[in-house]
């Protein structure tokens, strides 16, 4: 069994990755690792039918997971890059092997052993970034269907309990309604689980100061923003009341866990001035963090640190959004030329592409993680194929002296 665990990890490591290429022959390698080696816990449905003799290696009294050397080295940065690779696997399958790659990912965090390969994994920029694009998409396309199908299911179950109302619809419009719920269902019951996982996830791994900023990049910031002030916006807004269903338990609905770990992240990010910014570019409403801030002091959700952590955060808000509403000020009247041609929004550090067009490098950088073409011309290209665009770039910040000179005189 032993040479078993270390043939799987040795062909998920990056050093033999070449030897399996087929994606889903991949994920499946993972899913050994999780059938067979992973230990059960009370908080994982799995088969009771392996013994621990099978994942504890008897020299040592311990799980293979943690005291394979092998493992210690190469698996942690293995499964960050397997869960980026999976999103090439078919869409339910690709949602089954992320939820075990997520469970083996929190085990291996939790021990000492497998630190310092998690501390590693930020030396390959890269892989990092498409694990955390992986995650990201993973995690907004799980947030946007359970946003979508969790008031429809609240639709039809109020219309199944009134008996007035259900009995005045004809057998083939309570048959569709039926049938819609049932499939709603399907699908909120897929992704629920694997949301909750990587939530969770993007809490534990963020305590990590380095993993914490290569998430504040600027191709992996703004999306990161965007993902969680979506979710903050439909758990605790105005909206918040059409996702109460009924016996939300059977969906693994639990909107308090969902809210704890999300102020959670938002607190470990708070003193992160461009998480501020992109918060404040994004339309955060401050009264909306304090109405999420007034429901977890009340229902006790985050404590000590964590909670003085996320109480800063509205008013870091208000600050941050006067800076961007004073940068758009100054910015206003910038020449076309200085504005990106996908976003046209003020270029950071202008490139050029192939096609000839200029746009921001976070804007460019974060396209290719998803499409490996030129957004213009739908060329294949690499971030490798871009050009500084240096004349441009000087011409935009002597502009840019000259108006801020211009605005301190006036002051």
């Amino acid at each position: 069994v032993g040479y078993s665990f270390k043939l799987v990890v040795k062909l998920l490591s990056p050093q033999y990755a070449t030897m399996v290429r087929n994606y889903n022959l991949r994920a499946m390698l993972g899913d050994v690792l999780y059938e067979i080696f992973l230990p059960p816990d009370e908080s994982r449905d799995r088969r009771e039918t392996v013994p621990s003799t099978v994942y504890i290696d008897s020299r040592v009294g311990e799980t293979f997971l943690l005291s394979d050397p092998g493992a210690q080295e190469t698996l942690a940065p293995s499964l960050l890059l397997l869960y980026g690779e999976v999103e090439h696997t078919g869409y339910y399958d690709r949602m089954s092997h992320r939820a075990k790659i997520s469970s083996l990912i929190k085990y291996l965090w939790e021990s000492k052993e497998h630190r310092p390969a998690f501390r590693r994994i930020t030396q390959n920029k890269d892989s990092f970034i498409k694990f955390a694009n992986g995650i990201m998409n993973e995690t907004n396309t799980l947030i946007a269907t359970v946003m979508q199908k969790l008031p429809e299911i609240r639709e039809a179950q109020s219309k199944m309990k009134n008996p007035q109302e259900w009995g005045a619809l004809s057998e083939e419009q309570q048959k569709q309604i039926s049938e819609r719920l049932e499939e709603n269902e399907r699908d909120v019951k897929h992704s629920l689980p694997l949301c909750n996982k990587t939530l969770q996830m993007f809490g534990y791994l963020n305590t990590d100061e380095d993993i914490r900023n290569l998430f504040l990049l600027e191709e992996l910031c703004s999306r990161l923003v965007t993902m969680l002030l979506h979710v903050m916006t439909k758990l605790v807004g105005a909206k918040g009341l059409e996702l109460k269903v009924d016996n939300p338990e059977e969906y693994d609905f639990k909107p308090k866990v969902m809210l704890r770990d999300l102020c959670y992240i938002f607190g470990l990010f708070a003193n992160a001035e461009v998480f501020q910014v992109e918060c404040a570019k994004s339309g955060c409403d401050a009264e909306l963090l304090r109405q999420a801030l007034k429901t977890v002091k009340r229902l006790n959700l985050l404590q000590g640190e964590q909670l003085t952590a996320f109480e800063s955060f509205p008013d870091l808000m208000v600050a941050a959004s006067q800076r961007v509403a004073e940068d758009e000020v100054l910015l206003g009247d910038a020449p076309d030329e200085f504005l990106d041609e996908i976003l046209s929004t003020f270029m950071k550090d202008p490139v050029i592409l192939p096609s000839g067009h200029f746009v921001d490098r976070p804007t460019i950088a974060q396209h290719l993680l998803n499409d490996p073409t030129d957004p213009f011309n739908r060329q294949a290209m690499s971030i490798d194929d871009v050009k500084p665009a240096t004349e441009l770039k000087a011409k935009m910040d002597a502009w840019l002296a000259e108006k801020r000179a211009s605005q301190m005189s006036d002051d």
